[in-house]
């Protein structure tokens, strides 16, 4: 029988013989910085496509981008390049890419590619159709897809599946081909266009948009790159026609076969001109639903569109599963509760500072994280209300109440029997958030007080910086004590942890305040030591049982004061357990329209860069307005403009894409190797440049060598670095010196990089003072004497001690140095 041809075989063969690249991938490219002279630029400009698709992808999730246990789906993978691209380049990010294809042929060149390039164990090749597919639902971060959706029969069924398998706060990418939208052209024209090419539900961007949306997807948006795919038919047309024109075409069959290809090609760079399709990105994400199962204390005023209230109408008539449940501290959340919450609820926020009402254990094995709202403005007000009746306790102010003035007259005598915080002893039972918020504030204003402390497990750091005392047996932390101060949470461990032999141990004038749950002291020890005077005074916001019963013993007392568990009773702790319900979901699920911190984080790091370039004009490192520094944020990385002279560089002028393609190359390429690295910085400085033009390179002599010691790489300069396919080599430099944080480029400059900025810039700094060093003493003529091995062993290591590594004693300095920014 005669063998037939694997059609996607000769597919890719045809492609890859007319574009002459070689290359796997056949989808439209993304064009910039691509000169489409180049050998491989169409292969080139279909991989800065896949990769442009993958960073929009990040920037939308910005809270799982950097983590270990990514996951992704490509419908209509086709035979599986842009997975297999992504999963290569990315390799410590990605830990699963699902590909979804119904092609048989194609998934079997899927399927030996991913072998080839050992990657079986993180690509999964599952036949199938992208609009019914075995998935499970709610399992991916991203569903993606490249030039597929144009086959679907139903794009509201390929949409509202693709909705049905990403999980809560995910997103969905996708680029393909749309109806236009110019309105000139007829419906009857267009309806042409689809019919002669096959195309089922043919809709143009808003049309798309709006049926992502019906399919539940929210903030959906469409990016125009016609402009690449006009591009990418002109170059196959400028192919075509080189071929038709100069090559071997074989047989008269296939000289036909390829002028019937370029007359294709002319009419759809005509319909492009004329608008009867665009081809561009869509991205959406997928909401988040949450459940108010109580009664906020204030009205919960929800801004995010991306997050959803199960008491919302839902007007696009879309199932909704819950995701985030929002308790109060009334609330008991034991273990049936929990397994009976629905199993796509993940996050459970409690409007409260304790976790008591909430166990813990059932929440960790259904896999629900556990969130605190209004924790901070419940911390400041517990510590001021806490510090007042510490500071009233010792004094024996409540004591004084209505205790009229001496009809004798006021005496030096009379009545003072209190004592100061500053010459007390302050026992504080736990240390958790609340406890050293306290300690701070004590410390603010009684620096000599003692304080001595118990808790399960001690932190020595802490402790020796606020000057604190550990005492391991709670009856002698008792016994020393002027006050005891219980502060821990409630749970088995803790109940009746002030016990009746650790009460027995306080002295006759201490006494006990209780900000802790009221079980954690045991009440009827508590009230005899109290009736007997065995103990002088007891504050308690809290009782056991609560509310404590009118005929309990404790409310005739004239030395217990008792507080209605009033410690966060003001509007302000109100608002914030509400307010902070929003910001808590959109930092777990990265929808970020609130994110204060993370526009706090990028504004500071803006400013560090700005520094670092101005820094890099005034001490002479700079070359015109050439070079570049980046840091990494969330997704992306802040990078040098460019066209602008660095000595009047602001924070604002900071771009996220470079219009260097030698930046994006270099930079992109450390970033890759190294993905603990944060800062890049890249110069030609004299000295650098000059030690990069010698065959023995760089030889650290000195002790500003010591932090350079064993730490640089080198890299042999191919020419201008404006080729993508040299990232790779400098990411091999790196890799290939363990720890490095140097780059010596042999005759171009070098590359210092680090966690941050500061440390970056200053390790430049330093690598260009070491090798002007070096250039002076090979100027002397002098011999060279070179420290032993085991003295610059021993400064490499003091160098990264944490009180001496580059930056932490000399930025705030240098920041001194660059005028205030407007």
């Amino acid at each position: 029988p005669l063998t037939v041809a694997n059609p996607d075989r000769v597919k890719l063969k045809f492609y890859s013989n007319v574009l002459g690249d070689n290359s796997t991938f056949i989808h439209y490219g993304k064009w910039d910085g691509i000169d489409l002279d180049q050998p491989g630029a169409y292969g080139m400009a279909s991989e800065a496509m896949t990769d442009y698709m993958y960073r929009l992808s990040l920037g939308l999730l910005t809270h799982r981008a950097e983590s270990r246990d990514f996951a992704y789906v490509d419908l209509g993978s086709g035979t599986g390049a842009s997975a297999i691209h992504l999963a290569e380049k990315h390799s410590l990010t990605i830990s699963k890419a699902t590909c979804i294809n119904l092609c048989h042929d194609q998934n079997i060149i899927a399927v030996e590619r991913a072998a080839e390039r050992n990657l079986s164990d993180r690509i999964e090749i599952v036949e199938s159709s992208f609009d019914e597919t075995p998935c499970e639902a709610n399992h991916y971060d991203l569903a993606f897809s490249q030039d597929a959706f144009i086959h679907a029969v139903s794009k509201e069924k390929a949409y509202k599946e693709a909705y049905r398998i990403t999980k809560p706060g995910g997103a969905f990418v996708f680029c393909d081909l749309v109806c236009g939208d110019n309105p000139d052209l007829t419906v009857q024209e267009l309806a042409q266009f689809a019919e002669k090419n096959r195309i089922n539900d043919w809709l143009n961007p808003s049309q798309t948009i709006k049926t992502c949306k019906l399919s539940g997807w929210s903030d959906v948006k469409f990016v125009d790159l016609s402009t690449d795919l006009r591009i990418s038919f002109q170059l196959m047309l400028r192919k075509v026609s080189f071929v038709l024109e100069h090559g071997d075409t074989g047989s008269n069959s296939s000289r036909v076969l390829l002028m019937n290809y370029r007359d294709s090609i002319c009419r759809r760079i005509t319909q492009i001109e004329r608008g009867v399709f665009k081809w561009g990105v869509f991205h959406c994400r997928k909401p988040v639903v949450m459940d108010l199962v109580v009664k906020p204390p204030v009205p919960f005023e929800k801004t995010n569109h991306l997050i959803l209230d199960m008491a919302d109408d839902n007007d696009e008539g879309c199932v909704m599963e819950t995701n985030i449940v929002v308790v109060d501290i009334l609330k008991k959340m034991n273990k049936e509760t929990i397994e009976k919450l629905p199993k796509t609820v993940e996050l459970l926020i409690t409007m409260s500072a304790g976790l008591d009402h909430i166990d813990l254990d059932a929440c960790s094995q259904n896999g629900i994280v556990v969130k605190n709202s209004g924790r901070d403005a419940i911390t400041s007000h517990v510590v001021q209300y806490c510090l007042s009746f510490i500071i009233v306790g010792l004094r024996d102010a409540l004591n004084q109440l209505s205790v009229p003035f001496p009809s004798s007259g006021w005496n030096l005598n009379w009545n003072c029997e209190g004592k100061p915080l500053t010459s007390s002893t302050i026992a504080i039972i736990g240390l958790g958030l609340i406890s050293k918020a306290l300690i701070e504030e004590i410390r603010k204003i009684a620096p000599e007080a003692r304080i001595i402390y118990n808790t399960r497990t001690r932190d020595f750091d802490f402790e020796s910086k606020f000057n604190l005392e550990y005492i391991s047996c709670l009856n002698e932390l008792a016994r020393q004590c002027d006050v005891l101060v219980p502060m821990c949470a409630l749970n088995k461990q803790t109940e009746d942890l002030v016990s009746k032999e650790v009460i027995s141990n306080l002295q006759p004038h201490a006494g006990i305040i209780n900000m802790a749950r009221g079980k954690v002291v045991e009440t009827d020890a508590m009230t005899e030591a109290l009736q007997s005077k065995a103990i002088k005074y007891a504050i308690l916001d809290t009782t056991y049982p609560e509310p404590l019963p009118k005929e309990h013993p404790l409310w005739s007392l004239d030395n217990c004061f008792i507080f209605p568990h009033y410690a966060t009773n003001t509007m302000a702790v109100r608002e914030a357990l509400v307010s902070e319900i929003q910001p808590i979901i959109e930092d777990h699920y990265g929808l970020g329209h609130s994110d204060e911190r993370r526009k706090a984080e990028e504004k500071a790091l803006r400013y560090d860069l700005a520094i670092a370039h101005r820094l890099t004009a005034k001490y002479g490192m700079d070359m015109l307005v050439w070079n570049h520094i980046s840091a990494r944020f969330r997704t992306g990385c802040l990078i040098t403009p460019g066209r602008k002279m660095w000595g009047r560089i602001s924070p604002e002028d900071l771009v996220y894409s470079s219009s260097n393609v030698t930046a994006d190359v270099i930079h992109d390429a450390v970033y890759s190797a190294r993905p603990d690295i944060k800062a890049v910085i890249h110069l030609h400085t004299p000295a650098a440049t000059a030690i990069s033009c010698l065959q023995e390179g760089f030889v650290p002599i000195t002790q500003d060598g010591a932090y350079f010691y064993k730490k640089v790489a080198t890299y042999d300069w191919d020419g201008l670095s404006d080729d993508a396919s040299e990232g790779p080599e400098i990411a091999a430099a790196i890799k290939a010196v363990e720890g490095c944080n140097t780059l010596l480029m042999h005759n171009h400059g070098f590359v210092c990089f680090g966690p941050s900025v500061r440390h970056a810039w200053v390790l430049a700094y330093y690598f260009e003072r070491c090798c002007e060093v070096q250039l002076r003493v090979m100027q002397s003529g002098g011999k060279l004497r070179t420290p032993p091995k085991r003295v610059m062993e021993k400064a490499a290591e003091d160098s990264y001690l944490p009180e001496f590594a580059p930056g932490v004693c000399e930025w705030d300095a240098l920041c001194e140095e660059i005028p205030h920014f407007d």
